[in-house]
């Protein structure tokens, strides 16, 4: 058997050149530059990224495929010179089952749910037979303590074309990511028309790198095999790049038997039984041990006595090394290509798939931002207009101040009576005028008949009390006006901000790859909203509903409530001043004339009564008091959405960095 060794240690030491023809991995330097760029660690993308790290470290893949019942696990077994993959009857491997390298013969299982376990090999069966319920099995590694290994990982698959459509669908997904393709089909089933199907359906795009591989030749004559060969070539030889005929069976045996294979199997043997007397209570004494050491030297001149020439024969005739030939010579050139190909497409894909994750989020922020800009516009432009339609019926309501006031002004000149009084003036009197003598001078004066005025005005009729009364309703619809446009301005922000939050706080990541945790804290942030976004602006619009509140409760109770006295002042005023008048002209009668009111006087006395140029400077100027507060509204918001806007400029600054940082990774 020392040919065949000799050819595996050729085949691994072209593999080692290979490798160390370079100093560094630069596919697996490409994938942590942009891992560390994307900067997430979280599963799956984790999982994608340690899946590209593996596929560049780790060796080429090779699929073992074929329609079930083909001998692919026998196949496996030849290679490994071990009976280690269960056979049968009927198809066994349900599973996809890596084939590794390690110190020891062990099984790992690996779970749907994450979980791992190891076991050993004796137990594969149980994770393999169809015929055994394992959903909750995801896949199988084997590890072996086969020099092979350490440069070829082989796929052991449930096989095309199986009973469960799930094994023929697993078994296609795990086709594209290995680099050869070893197809193994039965001599007397090979090319026969429900296989050419089954390789057009599935095996169409892995021709350049596809070994089709005759099992059981050791069933044929050698014309025979020929004979199949040529026609499997000429049918199936637009699905492969080699077709060739083995005998696993042969391989098997001839390789179980070799001096190597026994040798093994003697160690094996001695280091079990010193295992289990040193697992006993007593530790394993010297006699012992030397007596165990003395069978395994005693086993291995034994098995070095006898001739291997049979089993080389067997082995050469098996045709196993062209299986080992096609994948050192068409596999594996070609294998290094496709790895970094395959793995820079990878990348490409998770580039692309982070950077439209963070382009998805950031049109998220920036519909928010939208939001508020179209927000400002508007309410700017409302604002503007309300400015203009209740500064107009503020001076409506100015005016019926104005109304009423020149009622009572007229109702005030209407009763204004001629009252005559007397006044003893001095005249000379005699032929000489000696003599002085106090003369009665009559003379008229205004008075002003208050009682009836009041009783016109705020008793019987109460003309002044129903006008106040319709003024006070007018103020109070404008001031309602005022109070729901406010809030109309507010709740379509509320509107539309709650529409925004609805749709993206229970918004979850469309694609598996996307980070979870990037969009948990977008829809955290979509959460809080109203704190965030809402509150500020409501608490504007309640502190502007306050103010306006409490200056129109002054525009109504300022003279409503004061309307009579005012009324009462003014008249007493324009008494005191007819009475001045008349003590001024009974003094002198030639410097001082007498008072008569007039309509003007009148209405000024009652506007100076009643604080009407205060009112008109809250109620009639171009700059009202709801002008005041309105543009306090306006430079309030404006100043709530510049803090807006740097809060959202920092959402979105991390995320265009983000893309520009990944983005950068392209070149």
């Amino acid at each position: 058997m020392e040919w065949f060794d000799n050819f595996i240690n050729e085949f691994l030491r072209a593999q080692k050149e290979a490798k160390s023809s370079t100093t560094s991995n630069p596919l697996l330097a490409s994938i942590r530059k942009t891992r560390q760029l994307v900067g997430v660690e979280e599963a799956p993308i984790k999982e994608a990224f340690d899946s590209l790290e593996r596929r560049a470290e780790e060796p080429m893949k090779v699929a073992i495929t074929g329609q079930f019942s083909s001998g692919k696990s026998t196949f496996l077994n030849a290679l490994l010179s071990k009976d280690v993959l269960p056979t049968g009857v009927t198809p066994v491997t349900s599973k996809v089952n890596y084939i590794r390298y390690g110190e020891e013969f062990k099984l790992q299982v690996h779970y749907y749910d994450g979980r791992e376990a190891f076991y050993g090999i004796e137990n594969i069966a149980s994770f393999t037979d169809q015929r055994q319920s394992m959903e909750d099995v995801k896949y199988l590694t084997l590890y072996a303590p086969m020099p092979l290994l350490k440069e070829v990982v082989f796929v052991d698959t449930p096989g095309l074309n199986s009973q469960a459509q799930s094994d023929t669908q697993t078994t296609q997904s795990v086709l594209k990511e290995v680099d050869g393709i070893i197809w193994l089909t039965l001599m007397d089933n090979a090319g026969k028309q429900s296989e050419v199907e089954v390789l057009r359906t599935y095996m169409d795009a892995y021709d350049s790198k596809s070994l089709c591989v005759l099992n059981q030749k050791d069933k044929f004559s050698p014309e025979d095999v020929e004979k199949t060969l040529s026609y499997v070539r000429e049918s199936l030889g637009e699905f492969f790049a080699k077709v060739v005929a083995i005998s696993a069976k042969q391989a098997l045996e001839a390789r179980s038997k070799s001096h190597q294979s026994r040798l093994e199997k003697a160690l094996y043997i001695m280091l079990e039984k010193i295992q289990k007397q040193s697992s006993k209570v007593c530790a394993l004494s010297p006699e012992a041990f030397y007596d165990v050491i003395g069978e395994y030297i005693k086993a291995c001149k034994e098995i070095m006595s006898e001739s291997d020439a049979a089993n080389e024969a067997l082995l050469r005739e098996s045709n196993i090394h062209s299986v080992l030939e096609f994948i050192d010579e068409q596999i594996r050139p070609k294998a290094a290509s496709s790895k970094a190909y395959a793995i820079e497409k990878g990348l490409s894909q998770l580039r692309e798939i982070t950077i439209s994750q963070h382009y998805e989020l950031l049109k998220i922020y920036e519909e928010l931002e939208n939001i508020l800009d179209t927000f400002e516009i508007q309410a700017q432009k409302t604002f503007e207009s309300l400015k203009s339609r209740f500064g107009k019926e503020l001076h409506q309501a100015y005016d019926k101040i104005q109304t009423i006031i020149d009622t009572i002004a007229s109702q005030i000149l209407s009763h204004i009576q001629t009252q005559t009084r007397t006044r003893f003036a001095p005249q000379k009197t005699g032929i000489l005028g000696s003599k002085v003598a106090y003369m009665p001078i009559t003379y008229e004066v205004a008075k002003i008949n208050a009682d009836e005025v009041y009783k016109i005005l705020f008793f019987n009729e109460d003309v002044i009390g129903k006008m106040f009364k319709q003024y006070v309703r007018y103020l109070r619809t404008v001031q309602d006006g005022v109070n729901q446009e406010n809030s109309l301005i507010y709740k379509g922000l509320e509107r539309a901000v709650t529409t925004w939050q609805r749709q993206y706080e229970t918004h979850f990541p469309q694609k598996t790859l996307y980070s979870k945790d990037e969009f948990a804290r977008m829809r955290r942030f979509a959460s809080k909203a109203y704190e965030i976004f809402l509150k500020p602006f409501n608490d504007e619009i309640r502190g502007s509903y306050a103010q306006i509140s409490s200056q129109f409760n002054h525009l109504s109770s300022a003279v409503s409530f004061n309307y009579q006295n005012a009324t009462e002042v003014s008249i007493g005023f324009l008494e005191r001043k007819i009475s001045e008048s008349i003590a001024l002209y009974e003094e002198n009668p030639e410097q001082f004339p007498l008072y008569q009111p007039k309509l003007d006087e009148i209405k000024n006395r009652l506007k100076t009564s009643f604080h009407l140029y205060e009112l008109e400077n809250m109620m009639y100027t171009n700059r009202t008091f709801l002008h005041k507060n309105y543009e306090w509204l306006m430079s309030r918001f404006s100043k709530i959405m510049k803090s807006h806007r740097e809060f959202l400029s920092e959402k979105k600054a991390y995320h265009k960095e983000c893309i520009e940082r990944i983005e950068s990774a392209k070149k």
